[in-house]
């Protein structure tokens, strides 16, 4: 995940008086978003987005697919993190050069910001793309215990990719970003080494990285707070993004703790893995920290905003 850095960019009106006042049986926030898509189309920038959005979706729903079919039983898992790098790599450089000419918004945002942006909506592609292959294989672990480690050991790599890629090629990313991505690319590595099909640590790093690959929509938001998003549709990307990545964060930390707990109090796995447990406890723990900073913020940026059209919408005191 990455964390979010102090640029917020927001966009939008107010509603006219009349597009409220037909709107007052939704919720709040529903109700924003209902009447500034509405009334604010231009600043959508229908066509790029349609142009882009839409051969994006189709090619990861085709390597979605692709990875259930061939990918997830390759046994060169290098040659697949090196291809998928690549592909990965150059995909930056493909829509930046479609995106500066398509889209003002984009090509309004400074350089050194704009492939960060684009760090995030190809991490929040990608990660759907991985979704259903990685739903599958949570529910064959813990439902049927099967724990497939040619299977585990690509979707590991897969999962890496768009990490590794950005620290070469995202500046001036927050350090617990960076150190996440580095903890990432460790595990990835470590990843290849473990047999899962014998009850160990190994197990909660499989578990820890699928349900973080469930939290894609996080990153979408992120990239949207530097394009024209208007503020009633980033309060609601923020308010889905926050419930489904504290519920998805408090069922891993649950099965994490129970799972540890198991494993200390294993009188034959206790002793022979405590040292692996420890270095996991202290590499998750970053992990976790980056987790926590990002739920914090996603919590601000929702109370903030909310806030703020709340103050929109209210009728203005005549001096």
């Amino acid at each position: 995940m990455t964390t979010p850095e102090a640029y917020p960019i927001s966009a939008g009106g107010r509603p006219s008086k009349e597009a409220t006042a037909t709107s007052t049986q939704f919720p709040f926030a529903c109700r924003s978003f209902i009447t500034d898509s509405f009334q604010h189309k231009e600043l959508l920038n229908d066509g790029p987005t349609l142009a882009l959005g839409v051969p994006v979706f189709l090619v990861f729903l085709g390597l979605s697919l692709f990875l259930e079919s061939v990918v997830l039983s390759a046994t060169a898992h290098l040659a697949v993190f090196a291809v998928g790098s690549y592909v990965v790599f150059s995909s930056y450089y493909v829509a930046n050069h479609f995106m500066s000419r398509l889209s003002t918004s984009y090509a309004a945002i400074p350089a050194d910001k704009q492939f960060y942006v684009l760090s995030n909506l190809i991490k929040s592609a990608v990660l759907l793309a991985y979704c259903p292959s990685a739903a599958t294989t949570l529910f064959r672990a813990l439902a049927l215990d099967e724990w497939a480690n040619m299977r585990i050991r690509n979707l590991g790599v897969l999962y890496a990719i768009p990490d590794a890629v950005s620290l070469l090629l995202v500046s001036r990313m927050a350090t617990s970003t960076v150190v996440h991505h580095l903890c990432v690319v460790a595990f990835m590595v470590v990843n290849l080494y473990i047999d899962y099909e014998h009850e160990s640590i190994g197990r909660a790093l499989v578990v820890y990285g699928i349900f973080s690959t469930f939290a894609y929509l996080v990153n979408l938001l992120l990239a949207s707070r530097f394009l024209p998003v208007l503020p009633s549709v980033s309060l609601v990307l923020s308010a889905l993004a926050l419930v489904i990545y504290v519920s998805t964060l408090g069922i891993n930390w649950l099965w994490q703790i129970q799972f540890l707990w198991k494993l200390v109090r294993s009188p034959t796995l206790g002793a022979a893995h405590a040292a692996s447990i420890a270095i996991y406890l202290c590499l998750i723990a970053l992990v976790v920290r980056d987790d926590i900073v990002l739920v914090k913020w996603l919590w601000k940026n929702i109370t903030a905003k909310t806030s703020k059209l709340a103050e929109e919408r209210s009728p203005k005191k005549k001096p």
